[in-house]
C-alpha cells in the first residue's frame, strides 16, 4: 500500500451482509430456489399431461364427431332409401297383380259366360304381354270343370287343342300348320298319384276339376300337360279353394331350381321364357281369380290363373344407380326365407335365410304383401293353412355403411395432432428459450446480488431496493401522467430528495493487513503469478471471514481491510478479529510455503504486518456513479497507523483494541511494546503486540496505563529495533522480510 493512501482519512466498504456461520441464511436462500425449480418442473410437467390430455380429447372428439357425422348420414340415407324401396315394392305389387286381374276380366269379356267351354283368342300372345308387364315366368289359366261335366270337358278339349300350336307358332316363329303339336291324352288326368297317372275323376270322383288348359308359354312337350288336374293334389286344392271362395288372390310356396338334380319339368318349363333371364333362384306361384262376369255384386269363381313369379325381379329399378349394398330379406308365412341385395336398379339373390348383419337390425323396415285392401280379410285369409302371406324387410349391408365412411375424420384429427405438436414444439422451444434467458438474467442477478452484497450490508442492500422501487414506481406513474396530459407540470410527483443512508457504529475493530515484501517480489514475476498468489491469499482470507462473522471491507493492491461490530453490534468485536488475525497469518505462512515450488523459494519470504483498532465508525452510503458503503472516522485511520508501524508476521494493536481484550478476560494474549510509536498526526503511542499463543509476558490494565502515562514507552520503526522487539516479546525468531 502506498504511504499516500494511509496518510489521508480512509473510507472504507463492507462486504458481507453479516449473515452469521452456520445460521443458513444461504442455505435456506439456496433451498428456496430448489424448492421453486422443483415446482416450476412439476408445474410445467403438468401443463404438458393437461396439454396432451387437452389434445387427445380434442382429436378424440374431432374423429368420433366426425364419424358421427358420418353414421347420421349412412343411417339418414338408409333411412331414405329403404322407405323409397319399400314404396316402390308396394306400387310394383299392386300394378303387377292389377295387370293380372285385368287379363282375367278380358278372357271374362270374351267368354261370355260359357265357361268351362273357353278357349281365349290368340291366348299365347296375349299372356306373353301380360308375362312382360307383371314379370311372370309362367300363366296357366285352369277352368272350373264340375262333375257332371268331366267327359264332355275331354271331349271339347281334345277337339279345340288348336291353341297350342298357334302359342308355339307365335313363340318359334314358325307358320302355324308346320307345328306338330298336340294333346296326345284324350282325358284330364293326376300325374301325382304315387300309382302312377290317373284319371282325374278316380282321385276325385265328385269334382270340380281344374284342368291346366291353355299355358304361357307353350310346351313342345309329348306329355299330357295340358289336360293335369292340379285340384286332385292336396298342395294345390287349398289354394284353389281359398282363391274361389275369396276371389283374392292366393299365394302358395315358394320353389327354385338351382340348376341341381331337382331339374324336372317344370324346371325346364319355365326356362322357356324368352323375357326373363332365370337365375335358378326361387320363384313363388299365386292362384288368381278368373269371374264369369265382370259384375262385382254377381259374379263368381269360374277359373284361376296359377302363375310362376320370378321375385328377384320385384326388387329391380327400385333404387336409383349408385344405391348399393341394400338387403331385402323375403319371407312367408310358410316359414321361408331369402335374402336377396338391391344394388341401385339391379338385384342379386344372396341366398337362403335371413343373412343380414344383426347390428342392423334397429335399421329394419318393411311391409306386407297384402292381398286385399280390408286388413280383417288378410288376417282371415292369413289364419288359414292354404295361404302363404309374403313380406320384406329391409336393412343396411356393411358395405352400404362402409361407403359412407372416409378418411376425412382421422385426416382432421391427424391435422389437429399437427398442429398440437408444431404448437407444443413452438410452446417448448419458446420455454427452452425463456428459461436460457431466465438462468442468464439468474446468473447476472446472483452476480449482481453477490456484487451488491460485497458492497453493502443487508440492512443497506434492503434500503437501497426499496428506495429503487420506490423511484421505479415514481417513474411509472410520471410516465402515465405525462401519456394523458398535454402539459407537463414540475415537482407535480414530489420532489427526488433522497433520505441519506449512514449510521454510527460506536464499537467495532478494524483490521490492516499488508504484504511485506511484495512490490520487489511483484517486480520480477508475471501479470498471472501475481494474481495467483493474490487470489489465493484473498480467497483464504475471504473463507476464515466467513467462519469468524468478520466483515470484509476491501482490498485495495496487497492490503486486506476487514471489520468486526458492524453491521450487527459484536460485545467481543476485539477478540473475534485477534482470532481472525491470527488465522489469517498462520494460513499466509501455509500458502506462501506451498507456492514457493511453483513461484520461486523467495515467495516463502514474503511476510505480513497486521494493525488492529478498536472504536466508534461512521458507516453509510455516499451515492455517486458508483455508490459504496463507506466507512469513516479516527479508527480508520489509527488502524492504518497500526499497520504501517508494525513489524512483520506480528500482530499490532492499539491501546483501545488492548483494553478491549482485557475486558473480556485476553490478558494473556497482550504484551506491551517496548518503545511508543510515532503516529502520523497522532504524536506518541503506546501500542501492544497480541499472540493468542502465548501465556506470559501478560500486562494488566494499569501497568499499560502507567507506562503510557510516563511516556517510558518511545515509538520506533527502524527494522532493527522490530527485529529485537520480537525477540524479546517472547516470539519466535521471524525472518527479516
Amino acid at each position: 500500500m502506498t504511504s499516500n493512501w494511509k496518510d489521508e482519512e480512509p473510507s472504507m466498504s463492507v462486504m458481507d451482509d453479516g449473515a452469521k456461520p452456520g445460521d443458513g441464511q444461504e442455505q435456506f436462500k439456496l433451498d428456496v430456489a430448489q424448492k421453486e425449480a422443483v415446482w416450476v418442473f412439476r408445474l410445467r410437467v403438468l401443463t404438458g399431461i393437461v396439454l396432451v390430455g387437452v389434445a387427445v380429447a380434442v382429436c378424440l372428439v374431432v374423429y368420433f364427431a366426425g364419424r358421427q357425422s358420418e353414421t347420421e348420414s349412412f343411417e339418414t340415407d338408409f333411412e331414405a332409401l329403404s322407405e323409397k324401396l319399400v314404396l316402390s315394392f308396394e306400387q310394383t305389387v299392386e300394378q303387377r297383380f292389377g295387370i293380372i286381374a285385368s287379363f282375367g276380366q278380358d278372357i271374362t269379356s270374351q267368354a261370355n259366360g260359357s265357361w268351362p267351354f273357353v278357349a281365349p283368342k290368340d291366348f299365347n300372345q296375349r299372356a306373353d304381354a301380360v308375362s312382360i308387364l307383371a314379370q311372370l315366368m309362367a300363366i296357366r289359366l285352369m277352368p272350373r270343370v264340375e262333375k257332371e261335366n268331366y267327359n264332355l270337358w275331354n271331349d271339347w278339349a281334345f277337339d279345340n287343342q288348336g291353341w297350342k300350336a298357334e302359342g308355339l307358332a307365335f313363340q318359334t316363329g314358325i307358320p302355324v300348320d308346320q307345328v306338330n303339336a298336340g294333346i296326345i291324352n284324350h282325358g284330364m288326368i293326376n300325374v301325382h298319384n304315387p300309382n302312377g297317372p290317373t284319371p282325374a275323376n278316380e282321385i276325385n270322383p265328385d269334382g270340380p276339376h281344374f284342368p291346366t288348359w291353355c299355358v304361357h308359354p307353350a310346351a313342345n312337350s309329348s306329355e299330357a300337360e295340358n289336360l293335369v288336374d292340379l285340384y286332385g293334389d292336396f298342395e294345390h286344392k287349398g289354394p284353389i279353394d281359398l282363391a274361389t271362395e275369396t276371389g283374392l288372390p292366393i299365394f302358395e310356396p315358394s320353389y327354385d331350381y338351382m340348376g341341381g338334380n331337382e331339374k324336372d319339368m317344370r324346371y325346364d318349363f319355365i326356362t322357356q321364357t324368352t323375357h326373363i333371364e332365370y337365375l335358378d333362384d326361387p320363384h313363388g306361384t299365386a292362384m288368381f281369380p278368373v269371374f264369369d262376369s265382370l259384375d262385382v255384386n254377381t259374379r263368381k269363381v269360374v277359373a284361376v290363373f296359377y302363375t310362376f313369379i320370378y321375385w328377384r325381379t320385384y326388387f329391380d329399378n327400385l333404387l336409383p344407380p349408385g344405391a348399393d349394398g341394400i338387403f331385402v330379406i323375403l319371407e312367408n308365412t310358410c316359414n321361408q326365407t331369402y335374402t336377396y341385395q338391391v344394388n341401385g336398379v339391379h338385384s342379386q339373390f344372396i341366398g337362403h335365410g335371413d343373412l343380414h348383419d344383426p347390428k342392423y337390425d334397429e335399421l329394419g323396415t318393411g311391409t306386407t304383401v297384402a292381398v286385399s285392401t280390408d286388413a280383417a280379410t288378410n288376417a282371415e285369409i292369413l289364419a288359414t293353412d292354404f295361404s302363404c302371406q309374403y313380406s320384406i324387410r329391409v336393412y343396411p349391408s356393411q358395405d352400404f355403411e362402409d361407403s359412407h365412411r372416409s378418411s376425412t375424420p382421422a385426416v382432421y384429427a391427424a391435422v389437429l395432432a399437427f398442429l398440437f405438436v408444431f404448437t407444443s414444439f413452438i410452446f417448448l422451444l419458446y420455454d427452452y428459450m425463456v428459461e436460457q434467458r431466465q438462468k442468464a438474467v439468474l446468473t447476472s442477478a446472483m452476480q449482481s446480488g453477490k456484487l451488491v452484497s460485497s458492497l453493502f450490508p443487508k440492512e443497506v442492500r434492503e434500503q437501497l431496493y426499496k428506495e429503487q422501487q420506490a423511484q421505479t414506481n415514481q417513474q411509472e406513474k410520471k410516465d402515465n401522467w405525462k401519456n394523458t396530459n398535454t402539459q407537463e407540470s414540475e415537482g407535480g410527483f414530489g420532489d427526488n430528495k433522497k433520505a441519506m443512508i449512514a449510521s454510527l457504529y460506536p464499537e467495532t475493530t478494524i483490521f490492516f493487513a499488508d504484504l511485506a515484501g511484495f512490490t520487489k517480489w511483484s517486480s520480477s514475476r508475471t501479470p498471472e503469478e501475481v494474481f495467483e498468489l493474490l487470489e489465493a491469499v484473498y480467497g483464504a482470507f475471504d473463507a476464515i471471514a466467513q467462519r469468524r462473522r468478520v466483515f470484509k471491507v476491501e482490498t485495495i493492491g496487497d492490503c486486506y481491510v476487514a471489520v468486526t461490530g458492524l453491521p450487527n453490534p459484536q460485545t467481543d468485536h476485539a477478540v473475534i478479529m485477534c482470532k481472525f488475525a491470527n488465522d489469517c497469518l498462520a494460513k499466509f505462512k501455509t500458502l506462501t510455503a506451498s507456492l514457493a515450488t511453483t513461484m520461486g523459494e523467495d515467495t516463502a519470504t514474503l511476510c505480513m504486518r497486521i494493525g488492529l483498532h478498536s472504536g466508534p465508525v461512521t458507516g453509510g452510503v455516499l451515492r455517486g456513479q458508483k455508490s459504496r458503503f463507506q466507512l469513516f472516522g479516527d479508527t480508520v485511520n489509527t488502524a492504518s497507523r497500526m499497520e504501517s508501524n508494525g513489524v512483520k508476521n506480528r500482530i499490532h494493536v492499539s491501546q483501545q483494541t488492548a483494553d478491549a481484550l482485557m475486558a473480556r478476560g485476553k490478558n494473556s494474549w497482550i504484551t506491551a511494546r517496548e518503545e511508543k510509536i510515532e503516529a502520523k498526526g497522532k504524536g506518541s503511542l503506546q501500542t501492544y503486540w497480541v499472540d493468542l499463543t502465548s501465556r506470559s509476558n501478560s500486562v494488566t490494565s494499569s501497568t499499560v496505563t502507567s507506562a503510557y502515562s510516563s511516556g517510558e514507552i518511545q515509538s520506533s520503526r527502524d527494522h532493527t529495533s522490530r527485529s529485537t522487539d520480537a525477540g524479546e516479546g517472547g516470539f519466535e525468531d521471524i525472518v527479516d522480510c
